[in-house]
């Protein structure tokens, strides 16, 4: 896979880059632990932990009450990173 898209993008945890790196989710496991599920077309699906130090309140408290936030469909994987790089060849 390619390296960054464009100046200045950060890689994701697995060395990879959006739009090859897209996150599913957020939850917060049955041990207090947070984590974010990705899924990236070179590594497959990965499970991130997440510092709730570092994280908005406002997402340490939507996972508190409800557990999870969501990210990019399953379903709609393919459809997103294929408008993502559209996108982006339409910048250059």
């Amino acid at each position: 896979m390619p390296g960054p898209y464009f100046s200045g993008q950060q890689a994701s945890s697995c060395g990879h880059f959006y739009p090859d790196v897209l996150r599913l989710r957020d939850e917060k496991r049955a041990d207090g632990s947070y984590v974010r599920i990705v899924d990236c077309t070179v590594c497959g699906r990965l499970e991130l932990p997440l510092d709730p130090a570092t994280l908005s309140p406002e997402l340490v408290q939507t996972l508190d009450r409800d557990g999870f936030l969501g990210g990019t469909r399953e379903k709609d994987l393919a459809k997103v990173r294929r408008a993502a790089m559209k996108q982006m060849r339409s910048r250059k």
